[in-house]
Parts: C-alpha cells; sequence; structure tokens
C-alpha cells in the first residue's frame, strides 16, 4: 500500500490498542458513556432464519441501529489493526486498501490456485458462531490489544451475542479473522512443509498442490482444524484431481480465473424476468414491490461479482446495459401510476 495510507491505517491501530480507560474508549466511539454500557449489558438484536443454499436455515442477529452504528465505527479501527496483523492465507473480510501489492480479494484468493492439478476445498460450519465469547475475549486481552478490565469487559459485550460472535454486526467478520490466527498458521506451516499452497477465504478453505494428495494428508489437515477448534461442514468437502474443473468460492481456476460457465447465461435470464416483472408492474401502475426490490438486489450483486472479475468484457457491459435498462424502462412504457405511490412534494 502507499505510505499515506499505510500511515492512516496505521494512526487508526494506534488509537485504538491505546486505549487504557471507558473514558478513552467512549471518546474513540463518539459516544456518552452510560449510553456504551447500557448497549453492552442489553444489546438489543432482532433475530431471523433465511434458507441456506445447502439446506436448512442460517440465523440471522440484526443489532439496533444505535448498536449497529457503534460496532461499524469500532469494526474500522479493528481492519485497520488487522491490515498489519493479517495472515498470508487470509484473503475474506480484509478492507479495500488501493494501490495494494497484496490485495486480498475473491479474486486473488482463486490466482494463489493457478497451475496446481489438484485441490481441497472445505468449508467451517456455522463460522462465526464457533468463535467464542472466551476467543472473543482472548483476542482483545492478547497482542496487539492488551486490553484490561472495563475496557476487556465492555468490548467482549459489544461483540459477541449468545456466547459467541453474532452473524449480522459489522465486527464479527474481522474478529472471524483474528480467531482464525491459529489455524492459519498451522495449516501454513503444513502446506509450506508439502509444497501445498493454502488460502482462506472467509470459512472456505482451500489446499493445493501439484502433485495428488494422500489419504492421510485429508487426515492431517482435519485434525489441524479440528484442534484449532472449529469444525468442517462435511457436505462441503470437495477434492479435485487433475483434469477437474476447479472452483475456488465460485470462480473457475483454470489457466486463468474465469467465471462459472453457465454464469452469464444464468444471469441473462434473471435480467429477462425482471424486465418482464417490470413491464407488469408498470401496466399495473405499481412503482415498486418488496419482491421486485429483492430480485433487483440479488441481480445487482450477481452483477457486480461478474464485473469485478471480467472487469470491461464485452458480454459483462452488454448485461449491465441491459439490467439499467430493466429498471429504468423507457417512459413511454410506463402504464397508469397509482395515486398511492406518486412521490408527492408539499
Amino acid at each position: 500500500m502507499d505510505k499515506k495510507t499505510k500511515e492512516q491505517h496505521a494512526y487508526l491501530k494506534s488509537r485504538i490498542c491505546n486505549v487504557n480507560s471507558i473514558r478513552t474508549l467512549c471518546d474513540l466511539l463518539s459516544i456518552e458513556e452510560r449510553k456504551l454500557s447500557l448497549m453492552a449489558q442489553q444489546p438489543r438484536y432482532k433475530t431471523f432464519n433465511i434458507p441456506k443454499k445447502d439446506g436448512g436455515q442460517r440465523l440471522i442477529e440484526v443489532p439496533d441501529n444505535n448498536l449497529k452504528k457503534i460496532l461499524g465505527n469500532l469494526n474500522r479501527y479493528l481492519q485497520s489493526v488487522y491490515i498489519f496483523e493479517k495472515s498470508n492465507a487470509a484473503y475474506g473480510f480484509i478492507a479495500g486498501v488501493k494501490n495494494d501489492d497484496d490485495r486480498r480479494n475473491i479474486v486473488t484468493n482463486a490466482q494463489k490456485h493457478l497451475g496446481n492439478d489438484y485441490m481441497i476445498n472445505l468449508d467451517l460450519k456455522d463460522f462465526f458462531h464457533q468463535v467464542t465469547t472466551r476467543e472473543v475475549e482472548s483476542i482483545f486481552s492478547g497482542v496487539p490489544f492488551n486490553f484490561k478490565d472495563q475496557v476487556l469487559d465492555i468490548l467482549v459485550k459489544l461483540t459477541t451475542y449468545q456466547g459467541r460472535l453474532p452473524m449480522g454486526i459489522p465486527t464479527s467478520p474481522v474478529l472471524s479473522n483474528f480467531a482464525c490466527r491459529q489455524l492459519d498458521a498451522a495449516l501454513m506451516g503444513k502446506a509450506t512443509a508439502q509444497a501445498w499452497v493454502y488460502t482462506r477465504y472467509a470459512d472456505d478453505l482451500t489446499i493445493s498442490a501439484k502433485t495428488p494428495f494422500l489419504a492421510e494428508d485429508l487426515t492431517t489437515i482435519r485434525q489441524t482444524i479440528e484442534q484449532a477448534r472449529f469444525q468442517i461442514n462435511e457436505r462441503k468437502i470437495n477434492i479435485f484431481s487433475k483434469g477437474d474443473t476447479k472452483v475456488v468460492t465460485g470462480l473457475v481456476v483454470g489457466s486463468k480465473i474465469a467465471l462459472a460457465p453457465d454464469y452469464l447465461e444464468l444471469l441473462k435470464g434473471e435480467i429477462e424476468t425482471l424486465t418482464q416483472v417490470m413491464k407488469a408492474q408498470n401496466e399495473q401502475g405499481i412503482i415498486s414491490s418488496r419482491w421486485a426490490d429483492k430480485l433487483k438486489q440479488q441481480i445487482q450483486g450477481r452483477l457486480n461479482f461478474a464485473g469485478f472479475v471480467l472487469r470491461k468484457n464485452k458480454d459483462y457491459q452488454v448485461l449491465k446495459d441491459e439490467f439499467y435498462i430493466a429498471i429504468n424502462p423507457p417512459e413511454e412504457e410506463f402504464g397508469a401510476v397509482n395515486w398511492r405511490s406518486f412521490p408527492y412534494n408539499f
């Protein structure tokens, strides 16, 4: 990273690591001591379940706006600390840094495995929920934070819920990276000794090699993960051999990094569906609907992902234009406007 950016992150790191009292913590987070204490003692969460792609339900815990704001502020400082503490294997949940020769993202994670014919993909089960309150306490009481007493107690209470990291707050991703330092170090050691390549993108672990993996290799990897107090999702173990199409976090690792073969085709179909939905809504005089808005967000996310991987690819640009037309149909295509939806300005 450039000198100025590095200095900015170093400044934020020094500010949080030099917190030595509740007062200085409150000054850092711009909140009154009484309010911060109340948030820590009585955190307010809204919980709900969403379906997982592979079946089952994922528990989401969303803090109220006040707590979310404070945790978002705290996350900014924690991310700056992790930039200097990050493991060589970690590629997910890391703050983006411009002009960095060592960029960590979903594409550079996959690129590390180019040229290797054999690969093992593993997924950690209930990733955030496996990081316990005791482990978060160990993170904050250890290097480089060294927090003690009231500061330690209140930070642990702010960033955990029901005895572990919650899924749905700003600080859980970076704290999960801190919690994986032992795991990353152990697997990096194994990888170096065996001439493997190991990377971790959040809870997705990838190990690749130029020679085949043996049965005892998988046993060693499993034992190393369990010794670091994590569990493997047994339904998401994928082993690739020479000649197989290798996929890392949704990206195909071949002679270069590419999207899955049917990714753009499926995306085009979704945009066509959205176009028809928007047209039908307009004909009925409906400005927007919750279902259509959700569909827009999903397509926008997939389109952003494609753009990030493909950059200025012609096919991506065509889909981007089609999406824009779908959400902004020509004025003459609008039907009657429902008066309840009209944006009145008085």
